[in-house]
């Protein structure tokens, strides 16, 4: 192939660096097909395409397509037309996050990685993925080992940690250990604190609570009732939003409404967010992400308030110096294993959290008033939830059972790779295609709720269990059946149904998870009085008792707050 000109090539190349993309594509389309294009001129007119701000899906899909014949020609030729030869794959890969087609990318990324074991971006990009599609265990392998290669190195630490919440066969040491080396690096350029904070008992406690979730999410049910009810006589309430003003609804309204102070912190910086919660002279700070996406760990780092809160949003242990507590209650961290975290425990006295009910609930539907007279399970939980120990087990269930599973991801922009891969997951182990149904997202919180309907019994996941999705159920009549676990994240679904007293709904063991799973489905007249009663038996519980949970929550954070006057001061 001829080399390319070296005035077309510096005219591309200055029209990409100057982000003129739609006059870049123009000049290359006079060209001709673009397939037929020098690599170096497709690699330009592909990258115009994933940097343009107005591109597509199409538009991206089409750029990963280009990307992947130059990655595939050089492979082939064994040349260097394109600088850097896996360039085409990475961008590929990176292109994947936005338009969540995995598979053709996986299959060469990680044939690519077995003379590349030490790239980085591709390691990176390879753990990624495989989190996309919910293999947890191959994303931990992964993110593993970039931190051999690299043991300074912070990105992808958050992400490993959220990780290892949702995989088989990690205790809370190893993630616990795993932690304190992430906080130790992100620590390191962690500047004394020099501002003297006063703690005042006679004055109203400013609250600041800082999350990414103010909308309609799981995070803003357990918040909505919680927020009317907090005493205004004692607590001023103010929100750190870190969501664009366009991302806000009808939700990101309810809440806004029952707070004192409202900020969107979105495009400020970090430092820009410090400087903001010194200066409302804020007495405690309550994070709501934890390390999940959207948090802004590099502000909560700091002491920006006397008291600093891990809630809600992520449940287990950040590892940071400066996150004074974590709230939890006495079946999610059992004594003497408080040393397994690195924040002082905060003790609810029934349950950590509440839901706020919804103002519309559909009318419960008998056992048996069903489409199909197969018994039916379900679990609308997250698809990443679904670890291989719950496959495994709830294969077996499946496939020695005349039975069917209902499964319905939340989350409305997850691919159809991840649902591909969740299906091939289930039929290597043996169970029948038909036997998996999928349900579809629902924009409104009824006909969610209407779904639960179909399924008799819901199969929790483990060890990440569902807490927003279990709620839900017993508010639908559907039992639950959960997984006993080994740390906070993973007795979630232990609380929910210890405060429910439905502790027959808990397993010891995956054998036991199995056993009880076909003992209901052999006890239908048992399981439809159970069904029957849930709904008001859920009502009457701790679980939505909202007025009573938010008198629990305001008295452990006065005595945190009476507590810590004589320990700051």
């Amino acid at each position: 192939m001829l080399d390319l000109d070296q005035d077309i090539k510096k005219k591309l190349l200055s029209l990409l660096s100057n982000q003129q993309y739609s006059s870049l594509e123009f000049e290359i389309k006079q060209m001709g097909n673009i397939d037929e294009q020098h690599p170096i001129v497709i690699m330009f007119f592909a990258s115009s395409k994933a940097l343009n701000p107005i591109s597509k899906i199409s538009d991206l899909i089409e750029a990963s397509r280009l990307f992947e014949g130059v990655y595939l020609m050089n492979k082939k030729n064994n040349n260097n037309l394109v600088p850097k030869n896996l360039d085409p794959l990475i961008n590929m890969i990176f292109l994947s996050f936005k338009t969540k087609i995995f598979q053709n990318v996986l299959s060469l990324a990680t044939e690519a990685f077995e003379s590349n074991k030490q790239n980085e971006k591709l390691i990176e990009g390879l753990a990624i993925i495989n989190l996309f599609l919910a293999n947890n265990n191959e994303a931990i392998k992964y993110y593993k080992l970039l931190f051999q290669i690299n043991d300074k190195r912070i990105l992808g630490r958050a992400p490993l940690l959220c990780c290892m919440n949702y995989a088989s066969n990690i205790n809370q040491e190893y993630y616990f250990n795993e932690c304190l080396k992430y906080s130790e690096i992100l620590e390191k350029d962690l500047v004394p604190n020099k501002k003297k904070f006063f703690l005042d008992k006679e004055k109203k406690i400013k609250i600041v609570f800082l999350s990414s979730d103010f909308r309609n999410h799981s995070v803003s049910f357990f918040l909505k009732d919680l927020f009317f009810y907090i005493d205004k006589k004692m607590f001023d309430v103010i929100a750190l939003s870190n969501l664009g003003k366009d991302e806000e609804d009808n939700m990101s309204q309810e809440i806004k409404n029952f707070t004192n102070e409202w900020h969107v912190i979105f495009e400020k910086t970090d430092i820009e967010i410090i400087n903001l919660i010194k200066s409302l002279d804020v007495d405690i700070l309550i994070d709501l992400n934890g390390l999940t996406e959207g948090n802004r760990i590099n502000v909560v780092k700091n002491r920006c308030a006397p008291i600093q809160i891990c809630w809600l949003g992520y449940n287990n242990s950040t590892g940071l110096k400066n996150m004074d507590y974590l709230i939890a209650d006495h079946n999610l961290i059992k004594k003497g294993e408080e040393k397994l975290y690195s924040e002082k425990i905060l003790y609810l006295p029934k349950i950590w959290n509440t839901y706020s009910r919804p103002t519309i609930l559909p009318p419960i539907s008998h056992l048996n008033e069903k489409d199909s007279s197969l018994f039916s399970y379900g679990s609308f939980n997250n698809f990443k939830k679904i670890s291989d120990d719950t496959i495994e087990v709830w294969s077996n269930i499946i496939k020695n059972s005349n039975s069917q599973i209902y499964l319905k991801n939340p989350n409305k922009n997850d691919s159809i790779d991840l649902k591909k891969n969740i299906i091939k997951k289930f039929t290597d182990k043996g169970v029948k295609k038909e036997k998996i149904i999928f349900l579809d997202y629902q924009k409104n919180t009824f006909n969610h709720l209407n779904l639960y309907n179909k399924i008799d019994l819901a199969l929790d996941t483990f060890p990440y269990p569902g807490v927003t999705t279990t709620f839900e159920a017993v508010l639908m009549g559907v039992p639950v059946l959960t997984m006993k676990g080994y740390n906070f994240n993973s007795r979630c679904g232990e609380s929910i149904n210890i405060n429910l007293e439905m502790e027959n709904f808990i397993a010891d063991s995956k054998d036991d998870y199995f056993d009880k799973a076909i003992y209901f489905q052999d006890k239908l007249v048992s399981l439809k009085k159970i069904k029957l009663d849930l709904r008001n038996k859920a009502l009457s519980s701790p679980l939505f008792n909202t007025k009573s949970f938010a008198k629990d929550f305001m008295e452990i954070l006065n005595k945190a707050y009476l507590k810590d006057i004589d320990r700051l001061y």
